[in-house]
């Protein structure tokens, strides 16, 4: 009976522990480059990143505007952005991301997850995305 009162008591210390451990993963990732699964240089102007730091979230895409050693975050934008009719399509799926077109007002990116492409166009005031395209 000792045994398992002592292999209970090791397993409840076990459980209680992995919850906590959250925040020590998402600090993990956020620090190195373990949260990183894309990054890539569109141009001169912007880098884009597909980045999950945190274990109860899934990927999202940043696009950074390139100011010299200090970057600003354009957008953000996660799977449900992106999906039109298709439940398959997800960021964390992508292979390359390409720079399509820039205006002054909007950045148009074409994702490549496997399938069908995604040509996504944002509004680079708000962030959010106007228009999508499957190729």
């Amino acid at each position: 009976m000792a045994k398992l009162l002592l292999a209970a008591l090791v397993l409840t210390l076990i459980v209680s522990i992995i919850p906590m451990m959250i925040p020590f993963y998402a600090l993990l990732l956020s620090t190195t480059s373990l949260g990183l699964y894309i990054d890539k240089n569109l141009n001169d102007k912007y880098r884009a990143q597909i980045v999950g730091y945190s274990a109860m979230t899934s990927p999202w895409l940043e696009v950074m505007e390139k100011n010299g050693p200090i970057e600003k975050r354009i957008f953000k934008c996660t799977d449900s952005q992106i999906r039109n009719d298709n439940l398959n399509i997800k960021i964390r799926n992508a292979k390359d991301i390409l720079f399509k077109k820039e205006t002054d007002s909007t950045l148009t990116l074409t994702i490549f997850c496997g399938g069908p492409n995604q040509t996504i166009t944002f509004n680079k005031n708000s962030g959010n995305s106007i228009e999508l395209k499957n190729n």
